[in-house]
């Protein structure tokens, strides 16, 4: 499928193609300082309480799981030789998360595909550069975060850069819950890597040169790529405390390591 027509896969999508890397939206080359940005973000159905200790409780989460899948990204990248610094704990730096509201629902694939534009909206109030700047950051990729219970129809995904695109800002559209499961550390870098134009590996993708000729082939010998999977290899599971996938050598190709 093409990037520039499909906008959302289930947990990802990619922009950009195995011969044209993303370097023209907000992350470009993963190996350089890269900083989260959190959005706590109100919509129609699902809001932040920032009194509520529940919800306090799973802000904590997030950071914690952000934590945890930025320091994989970064030892991963490590160990084909290059180096990703990672700035995005919101507590330790309190100008990386934001409260805000859209006044729209986006809790469906339909609304969060069409309305997209309100997340970029919010970004324009933001001083991205004065960010960059002071975190001499050469990325940046923003995490729209989604106070969702098991009602949701909606899956995390993500909204990254093509060719063409009218926002250079790619966003992370994480859903708290989905398929009726908190989302572990493992999907938070999923969807990073998405933005760095990681393809997924569970579906074809021609501009990826994942076709339905080799795609079981490549299942087959790279089984724990976090593209593919995201739960434990052995068990079938999510794990909550560290993350058991691999970034393999194909996914290391696609996202400009090798």
């Amino acid at each position: 499928m093409a990037a520039a027509a499909v906008l959302f896969l289930v947990h990802g999508t990619a922009g950009g193609s195995a011969i044209l890397q993303n370097d023209r939206g907000s992350a470009g080359d993963i190996r350089g300082t890269t900083i989260i940005v959190t959005l706590l973000t109100d919509e129609a159905t699902y809001k932040w309480d920032l009194q509520d200790e529940s919800d306090l409780a799973r802000i904590r989460t997030v950071n914690r799981y952000l934590d945890i899948a930025c320091d994989y990204i970064s030892r991963q990248v490590s160990g084909y030789g290059g180096e990703a610094k990672f700035i995005n704990d919101f507590y330790t730096n309190s100008d990386l998360i934001y409260h805000v509201s859209v006044d729209r629902s986006m809790v469906t694939y339909e609304e969060y595909s069409f309305n997209e534009s309100a997340i970029w909206d919010v970004i324009d109030d933001i001083d991205v550069d004065s960010l960059k700047s002071k975190y001499d950051a050469d990325n940046v990729v923003f995490l729209a975060v989604f106070n969702t219970d098991e009602a949701s129809s909606a899956i995390t995904c993500t909204r990254n850069w093509y060719p063409g695109m009218p926002n250079d800002n790619e966003i992370v559209f994480l859903y708290y819950v989905d398929y009726g499961q908190v989302n572990p550390p493992a999907v938070y870098a999923h969807e990073i890597l998405h933005t760095f134009a990681a393809p997924d590996l569970y579906q074809t993708d021609e501009d990826f040169g994942i076709t339905s000729g080799n795609i079981a082939a490549l299942q087959e010998r790279f089984p724990n790529d976090i593209m593919l999977t995201c739960s434990n290899l052995e068990t079938g599971e999510y794990v909550y405390d560290r993350i058991t996938n691999e970034i393999t050598e194909l996914t290391a190709k696609y996202i400009g390591l090798t």
